[in-house]
């Protein structure tokens, strides 16, 4: 009882101090409104009237205030919104005196022009009042601590508005550790003119020619939908002048209300490789995964988790995430059940190849739409190990279409890759051999439509060069490129994705979608930037060596063969491609013939099967086998613990390899 006693106390002390602070200032708003009315002749009428009306004018307004909600708000937060309530509480006390003056002509309600000047005069001081406390918070609660040397002097590249707000959030904060001094902006509209008293530059050389660019050594990009080759052009800038830039969040996270504009951040490789954005979630999309059972493979990986997320955006009525690494996994679940609390979703461990625990789920929750994701990508570690990725790329796919046409799934979505065309690995071609199958099944399918959708590299995907560059980087290098002239084709996560929902909508049934990858990036180049941003010299701080190709490695990427058709579709950044399918029969009976071979030590004998089938396909005969490893360490090795004679060592090799 005393403990809520005690709480309530000092609640109650606020309440009476904000209650008598608001009675003084409608006190003073009526005198004002008398005076003013009276030509500010002090007269013992204006006073008479004034002291007649106080005692009951001045409660109904603070009961107007407490009806509005002016009790409970943060009195040093002012906004617009706030400056709304504040005169709408006001509006409704001066609208019900003036609809009473109409018949009573007591105190204020005698002068029906003091009703209206009392109005202004009371949203007058309140703001006033209020933004005084603002000010007063700004000066004196600065969110970060001066360094010796003071803030750093920043030029803002943008005068739009996020620019505009980002200035003042600065200059309002006298600790922080920015400080703005000029804008830089493309619009000539705004050249030389000034925003919060800080004058706008047309260009950043025409800037550092100025006296204002002393002391500055940090740029703030504050476009939020900037374009890579715009960022770019100032990164580069900034390289030359030993400069540091820093971002403001992208619009998307702005208007979302996951980041504000003064969490700005160092420049990263995707905003200089990303493209523009594009319009995600169409109509269609929204209307094919709302209220549907929707099932992820791979729910852990990069693509998987933000398949999830997207798809969580779309309101489906169930999200089924499986994965067979149980932390990566995991951490999907949790970004999954704390940014979205109301989509019902359960995380599974399995394994795409284990046929009873696939049937178990499918047919146990009865999907309308799965979207596989699980695979093997790493393409020189497969190369070492082909009936892995066979095994699971593959095989994985075509169990798990086999079970989506027994538990009749509406859309089967196989994420491919570009790799799949005209394939010098074993990644790749256990990629096309997994389409090659899905379309046979199509035919013979009554219900599921099966669709694959090719793209390239994801920025920031595990296994990807640039988590790589940046741990090589961190270590004070070299970096290794493989070649000077490797390129590849990159997109954000977010965007592949985005349009992988939109082909799941667009498909009739056993094509293949190919995304708009943009231009192809140059590795070396790519490398390049990383080591700029990191605020190092090429060759002084950190050097860049070439290791040469590795097994199945093409120095650039291709996004058709020449047996496949190009369609255009109504997104401009999707294609469909179509070509002649190979017979259900043939495949099956391909695939039963490759099983066996699966476990074998021959890789090449593996390879080579392949190719028979999948005639575009160059195999690389180079990568040592599993038997060649055993002649370089001797003629037994362990299992199990157990020592193996030469007998035993074949028998083994035949048949787990």
């Amino acid at each position: 009882m005393n403990v809520e006693k005690s709480q309530r106390t000092p609640r109650f002390r606020r309440l009476a101090l904000i209650g008598a602070i608001y009675a003084g200032l409608f006190s003073l708003s009526l005198f004002l409104a008398f005076e003013f009315r009276d030509n500010f002749t002090i007269s013992d009428r204006s006073i008479g009237l004034v002291l007649s009306s106080v005692w009951w004018v001045v409660p109904i307004k603070i009961l107007a205030m407490l009806a509005f909600g002016q009790f409970r708000g943060l009195l040093t937060f002012f906004r617009l919104p706030d400056l709304y309530r504040l005169a709408a509480a006001v509006g409704a006390s001066a609208v019900l005196f003036f609809v009473v003056s109409f018949y009573s002509d007591y105190g204020l309600l005698a002068s029906k022009s003091a009703i209206l000047l009392d109005f202004f005069f009371s949203v007058s001081l309140l703001c006033v009042f209020r933004t005084s406390l603002r000010i007063y918070r700004e000066r004196n609660a600065g969110v970060q601590a001066l360094s010796d040397q003071g803030p750093s002097r920043v030029v803002i590249y943008g005068a739009g508005q996020t620019g505009a707000a980002l200035s003042a959030h600065l200059l309002a904060r006298k600790r922080n550790a920015l400080l703005p001094v000029a804008f830089v902006d493309d619009d000539s509209s705004k050249w030389n003119k000034h925003l919060h008293a800080l004058r706008v530059y047309p260009s950043l050389e025409r800037f550092f020619k100025s006296k204002s660019a002393s002391g500055v050594d940090k740029i703030v990009v504050a476009m939020p939908t900037a374009k890579p080759s715009k960022i770019r052009e100032i990164t580069e800038f900034a390289a030359h002048r030993q400069l540091t830039v820093e971002i403001v969040p992208s619009w998307d996270e702005l208007i979302s209300g996951r980041k504000r504009v003064d969490r700005i951040r160092p420049v990263k490789i995707e905003d200089l490789l990303g493209r523009s954005a594009v319009k995600l979630h169409s109509k269609k999309v929204l209307g094919g995964i709302r209220s549907r059972v929707v099932m992820i493979t791979g729910a852990g990986g990069t693509i998987g988790a933000e398949l999830c997320r997207q798809i969580a955006e779309c309101g489906p009525s169930l999200i089924v995430m499986v994965e067979r690494a149980e932390y990566l996994l995991f951490q999907t679940e949790q970004r999954i059940r704390s940014e979205f609390p109301d989509i019902p979703s359960h995380a599974f461990v399995g394994d795409v190849t284990d046929e009873a625990r696939m049937d178990f789920l499918m047919g146990g929750f009865l999907p309308n739409v799965v979207f596989h994701a699980a695979a093997h990508k790493h393409v020189p570690m497969m190369e070492h190990q082909p009936g892995e990725a066979i095994r699971n790329n593959t095989f994985g796919t075509a169990l798990l279409a086999d079970l989506a046409i027994k538990h009749e799934v509406e859309r089967f979505v196989f994420i491919s890759t570009d790799k799949a065309v005209n394939p010098t690995n074993v990644m790749g071609v256990s990629k096309r051999l997994a389409e090659i199958f899905l379309q046979s099944v199509q035919d013979s399918s009554q219900i599921t439509q099966f669709v694959a959708v090719r793209f390239g590299n994801v920025l920031g995907s595990s296994g990807s060069v640039i988590p790589t560059f940046k741990r090589q980087i961190e270590s004070g290098g070299p970096v290794t490129v493989t070649h000077p002239e490797i390129t590849r084709y990159f997109m954000t996560v977010s965007e592949a994705v985005g349009l992988v929902l939109e082909c799941s909508v667009d498909a009739a049934g056993g094509e293949i979608f190919v995304l708009d990858m943009g231009e192809p990036v140059r590795i070396y180049d790519l490398a390049k930037q990383m080591v700029e941003l990191s605020g190092l010299r090429l060759k002084e701080d950190i050097e860049i060596a070439f290791t040469g190709l590795r097994p199945g490695e093409k120095l650039y990427e291709e996004l058709q063969h020449e047996l496949e058709t190009l369609e255009k579709t109504d997104n401009q950044k999707i294609f469909r491609f179509t070509g002649k399918r190979a017979s259900e029969g043939e495949v099956r009976s391909f695939l039963k013939e490759l099983a066996p071979l699966l476990r074998t030590s021959d890789y090449n004998r593996l390879k080579r099967k392949i190719q028979t089938f999948v005639p575009e396909y160059v195999p690389d005969l180079s990568a040592p086998n599993w038997a060649h490893a055993h002649q370089a360490v001797g003629s037994s090795y362990r299992k199990d613990g157990v020592r193996l004679d030469d007998a035993k060592v074949v028998a083994f090799d035949e048949r787990v390899g």
